[in-house]
């Protein structure tokens, strides 16, 4: 995978990171929110040598004491240190106990030991740190060796008593939070990556192209919703999902325009592919452009076509190979189009033998010769071999890929599966693509667009005006504020319909056309018959209503008239 692929497997996954990220870092922050407090006080303790004149007895001294100081401050957490410390308290405490809250550490390069103390109390911190920094600096003393005049040569003084804490050591909310969070977001960017490294389901025409060996891509389905029809072809012709058949039927019109297929076998590798409703739609939209087309239910073990489309399954393919009936009493008509269905009937015991057999082929070519195209639905290639049987009597495959569905591994023993019995893969369709994403190739839009409604005033919205159809001629209307003109003179813009005689009506008669009957509107009082308000103008409110009676219409004369009115 490149650097993209990840990129776009890390955003289609970001659900999942940023939620795994958020649980990390609340579980990091209830842990340490239910975490009881803990204080850390620290005392410091300083040890020299108490010998030496010169400038080279103090500098062995000093090396002396620095070779003696992590032994010094390994007595800290040791019996003879705390026992005495316990005792000292007089609570229930021991030294084992105290070992477990007690550490000491000395700087670098330095003489000084710093005794620490972890406790939930931050006084009796306090007093702990203080107690085993005194009690040190006496077991040191009395442990060391002593000098010639008597004295002990090693003395601990304490530089730095401990004070009470004010704030918390631990828990540290803040950072444990992050890291949660920090931990969480890693964790699940190894995962989604893991994942996808090793889910080898085909999910894009992106991801196609890596195993289609350089077979063309038909064109993309995009996946279906449950209120989609199964045939959009038909019922839904202006969906986004028709477009994208008509366009798989136009490309499969120019594959090879020098040795067209009429004979296709429409197939997938493995089931629920979406198969049968793209054999059913590729037919559709055969149909729709005028071709003559058979549809073939050849999935001997999961018949579907007769279900989908409605049609009666009691007798198809199958009653026509056993010699039953013959292929023209059987096929069905389908939708609007010069669409033929022969479902598959009766499942047979023998499938495969059945499929292979000469008057399968002898079918195929009847059918050949009485269509323009012919298209099969074949069973899946990898559980049975029927696919691959009809594609040595078919002109081409066409191979279902589903997105999400199917594997690479499947896809490949497939195509080895076709390449076998050396049949001409046309190319694949890829079905339930996603609609949008990195993956998305589609787009929707809607046909008719939801209109805002407008609350300006001066604006009405009028009802929808359902005129009756008319054949003949237009007639001359009068325009607002101007009275009817002459029954002999046309008006401007009317010119006279072909064939008709000067003088003479060219509109339906008084039968065919209903009157026309004003409703008052809020300006105008209207009366009937009449479609103009006070003074000649239309009321705004007026609509016109088919009236009981009809009104005679005056005739149009075409050869009076000045010539910017004859002109139009």
């Amino acid at each position: 995978m490149e650097l993209v692929e990840y990129a776009n497997v890390l955003r289609r996954r970001w659900a999942v990171i940023v939620c795994t990220a958020l649980v990390g870092a609340l579980a990091a922050f209830g842990w340490a929110w239910s975490t009881p407090p803990s204080y850390t006080a620290t005392a410091k303790v300083y040890v020299s040598l108490n010998t030496g004149e010169s400038t080279s007895d103090l500098l062995q001294g000093s090396t002396y004491v620095k070779n003696l100081i992590e032994s010094y401050a390994a007595l800290t957490d040791m019996p003879v240190v705390l026992d005495p410390v316990a005792a000292d308290l007089g609570s229930e405490i021991t030294g084992r106990d105290l070992a477990a809250a007690v550490s000491a550490d000395s700087p670098l390069n330095t003489s000084i030991i710093e005794i620490n103390v972890d406790d939930g109390d931050p006084e009796r911190a306090a007093v702990i740190a203080n107690a085993v920094a005194q009690q040190l600096s006496t077991t040191v003393v009395d442990l060391s060796p002593a000098t010639p005049t008597g004295e002990q040569a090693i003395a601990v003084t304490i530089v730095s008593s401990a004070e009470v804490p004010l704030v918390p050591s631990a828990p540290r909310t803040n950072l444990l939070t992050a890291a949660g969070g920090a931990g969480g977001l890693a964790i699940s960017v190894a995962l989604v990556l893991l994942w996808a490294v090793l889910d080898t389901r085909i999910r894009s025409a992106q991801e196609l192209e890596t195993v289609s060996e350089g077979t063309a891509l038909l064109g993309s389905i995009p996946v279906v919703r449950r209120k989609d029809a199964r045939v959009p072809a038909t019922h839904e012709p202006l969906s986004t999902r028709a477009e994208a058949y008509r366009r798989v039927q136009t490309n499969l019109s120019f594959v090879d325009a020098t040795t067209p297929a009429r004979v296709l076998v429409v197939t997938s590798s493995v089931p629920g592919e979406g198969k049968s409703t793209t054999a059913i739609n590729l037919a559709s939209t055969f149909a729709e452009s005028g071709s003559r087309v058979l549809l073939i239910d050849s999935d001997m073990r999961r018949p579907s076509i007769a279900t989908v489309l409605g049609l009666e399954d009691a007798a198809g393919l199958t009653t026509a190979l056993v010699g039953r009936s013959a292929m023209t009493d059987l096929v069905q008509r389908y939708g609007p189009g010069p669409l033929d269905v022969l479902p598959l009937g009766p499942i047979p015991p023998n499938p495969h033998q059945l499929v292979a057999s000469d008057a399968t082929r002898d079918l195929i070519d009847a059918a050949r010769a009485a269509y323009d195209v012919v298209i099969i639905d074949a069973p899946p290639l990898l559980p049975v071999s029927d696919a691959a049987v009809l594609s040595t009597m078919a002109d081409g495959v066409i191979v279902v890929v589903g997105a999400r569905r199917v594997r690479r591994q499947q896809l490949t023993q497939s195509l080895r599966a076709l390449a076998g019995v050396e049949a001409r893969v046309i190319g694949f369709i890829l079905a339930f693509a996603p609609r949008s994403g990195p993956g998305g190739s589609y787009y929707g839009y809607r046909t008719n667009r939801r209109r805002k409604l407008r609350f300006l005033p001066g604006r009405r919205h009028h009802d929808t005006l359902d005129l009756p159809p008319i054949t003949g001629t237009i007639s001359a209307v009068p325009g607002p504020g101007k009275a009817p003109r002459p029954s002999g003179i046309p008006g401007p813009g009317i010119a006279p319909a072909l064939g008709s005689t000067p003088g003479q009506s060219s509109v339906p008669g008084p039968s065919s056309v209903p009157r026309a009957v004003a409703v008052p509107g809020p300006e105008g009082i209207l009366g009937s018959g009449d479609i103009h308000g006070p003074g000649g103008t239309p009321g705004p409110g007026a609509r016109l209503t088919p009236g009981p009676s009809p009104r005679p219409i005056p005739p149009v004369v075409a050869d009076l008239g000045t010539a910017d009115e004859r002109a139009g």
